[in-house]
């Protein structure tokens, strides 16, 4: 199992030395003598057509073979040791290549060793990422996983963006209709507002003109002032009933409005709650007549009661004035005095 995993990560490293010799030596031929060196002293391979053909893919089946032949006899010239020195007999020179060809040997073999060191070098290196790739093709898996999720949710969440667009669009024309129907009982709940106005103002004017009244009650009977006082506070009453009325009917208009506004997303019963909405109008219109009538009847007999008391406040004053007159007269009358007799000084 070891084994197969360091052959599959050194035909990875492999492959990737190849990617770069492509970005480097674009030209075929070049390409393949470049690859011939990689395999026979990098990774200890001997190269051969197929298997060059089989890394590279390009140019014909010939080019290979071409270029291995070329690099075999480079080789060999290499490897050959002549020394063509005149002078020397022809057994020192034997004696002579065989020690280069010794020294030549010696320095292959170490260079074979340094190469053995590398390759279990790069065999660890290429188990580490090994794990390494492993690790994020897991990662990769579970981020796919996820992916997918998250794609089924998002179809999920925009088929109900589409179902509530549409929902949202009914649910706005039923708002329209709604509100168009909540603006036409707005408007006559302000017309009734404006009457009732127009009612509040006249019965302050009048109030206005019964303080003034009073005031000249007042002036003429200061005797009978904490009467006339008792009057006003009944007065003032009466009117605090008035504006508590008042207050009663706008609230329950606020109340109605209220009402039309929920009955706008009521939906299919909003016609009939506006219906029965509109009827109250009506009761409690006819309820707010029934009382502005309750508050004249009581004006008029609240002004009968201030004439009542305007006139006993004259007659108040007229025996105030005979009172005054009486006692001037007895103040006038003569007075019976004793005579004063002086003693002897």
């Amino acid at each position: 199992m070891t084994t197969s995993l360091e052959t599959t990560a050194n035909e990875q490293i492999l492959q990737g030395d190849i990617v770069k010799l492509r970005e480097r030596f674009p030209e075929t031929r070049a390409l393949y003598r470049e690859v011939c060196g990689l395999l026979f002293f990098r990774y200890g391979i001997t190269p051969t057509a197929n298997k060059l053909y089989g890394l590279v893919r390009k140019g014909s089946m010939g080019t290979p073979t071409e270029v291995l032949a070329q690099f075999w006899q480079n080789m060999r010239d290499k490897m050959r040791v002549t020394i063509a020195h005149p002078e020397l007999p022809d057994a020192l020179k034997q004696i002579a290549v065989d020690a280069v060809q010794s020294i030549w040997q010696a320095a292959n073999e170490a260079a074979a060793g340094e190469l053995a060191s590398l390759r279990v070098e790069a065999r660890h290196q290429a188990s580490e990422a090994e794990a390494q790739r492993d690790q994020a093709r897991a990662a990769l898996v579970v981020a796919e996983q996820e992916k997918v999720l998250m794609q089924a949710e998002l179809g999920t969440v925009r088929q109900a963006r589409v179902a509530l667009q549409g929902e949202l669009e009914a649910e706005r024309q039923a708002h329209a209709a709604a509100r168009a129907r909540q603006e036409e009982g707005k408007r006559q709940i302000e017309a009734l507002e404006r009457q009732l106005g127009e009612m509040h103002a006249q019965f302050s004017t009048d109030l206005e003109r019964t303080h003034e009244q009073v005031a000249v009650a007042q002036e003429r009977a200061s005797a009978t002032e904490r009467r006339a006082l008792r009057e006003i506070d009944q007065e003032r009453t009466l009117r605090q009933k008035g504006e508590q009325v008042v207050a009663e009917l706008r609230s329950e208009m606020a109340a109605a409005q209220v009402r039309a506004q929920d009955a706008a997303v009521a939906g299919a019963e909003e016609r009939v709650r506006l219906q029965a909405e509109r009827d109250t109008l009506s009761r409690q219109w006819v309820e707010a007549q029934q009382a502005l009538a309750e508050g004249e009847v009581a004006r008029e007999r609240l002004r009968a009661e201030i004439e009542v008391a305007l006139r006993r406040a004259e007659r108040a004053q007229a025996e105030a004035t005979a009172t005054r007159r009486l006692l001037t007269a007895r103040r006038l009358a003569p007075v019976t005095r004793t005579k004063f007799k002086p003693g002897p000084a």
